[in-house]
């Protein structure tokens, strides 16, 4: 509880939140002994948790790393048995089977306008027996969008900008939207200011004066020189 989930725009490594798990399950398999040994139990952990990638709808999830290493491939192998499904945070986002057959289907949640990846039964022998770091490459739209695009999303009505420049990936999180859109403002310089409604960069501006606002008729207007503001 508490935990920034942030929005997250074109392709990004993120690491994700946990939102939902089991207690660790314990399985154990007897196995033959060295010779002239008796068989000894092998006891094996996994767990089945839900982890939350993006307070947006995301497109897919590439990559997985755990504790550094490759858990899943490109091609979506995985390097340990798991059982994997994506919900990419759509608004009428089914709970998954799993959550609602522990929780109760009544008071499960679905999670929806969460990307959320949900793991069920990851062993976990690879990682001392506990639920490793996991980092995601995750899909959120399949475009480099423009900062234009990303500001007037996380902004909401609250900025107008039409930046053209892409970006390949940016996560926006904080403790307001200025701070969540900050980095992105000072990366590429743009120059917003408040007109007292909303920020706006220069071009979303367009300033209408009457004559008599201007401080000289028009033929005074055309001989007087020119000077920078």
């Amino acid at each position: 509880y508490g935990t920034q989930i942030p929005r997250v725009y074109g392709t990004l490594r993120v690491a994700g939140t946990v939102v939902w798990a089991t207690e660790l399950k314990e399985s154990n398999e007897p196995q033959s002994g060295a010779k002239g040994q008796p068989d000894v139990i092998v006891y094996s952990y996994s767990a089945s948790f839900a982890v939350a990638l993006s307070s947006r709808p995301a497109t897919r999830i590439g990559r997985i790393w755990a504790d550094g290493k490759l858990l899943r491939g490109a091609a979506g192998d995985f390097k340990v048995k798991t059982g994997f499904r994506f919900y990419p945070g759509d608004d009428d986002q089914p709970i998954d089977p799993l959550i609602g057959s522990v929780q109760g289907i009544d008071s499960a949640t679905a999670y929806r306008g969460l990307a959320l990846a949900v793991f069920e039964d990851l062993q976990l022998a690879e990682y001392g027996n506990r639920i490793p770091f996991l980092t995601f490459e995750l899909v959120a739209d399949e475009h480099e969008p423009t900062v234009g695009e990303i500001l007037s999303d996380a902004g909401g009505v609250s900025i107008q900008c039409s930046a053209a420049e892409s970006v390949m990936g940016y996560a926006a999180y904080g403790g307001s939207r200025a701070v969540a859109l900050q980095p992105l403002v000072e990366q590429f310089a743009l120059p917003l200011f408040d007109d007292g409604d909303r920020l706006r960069a220069p071009e979303a501006v367009v300033f209408e004066t009457d004559e008599d606002e201007l401080g000289a008729p028009k033929t005074e207007r055309e001989q007087a020189p020119a000077r920078n503001l």
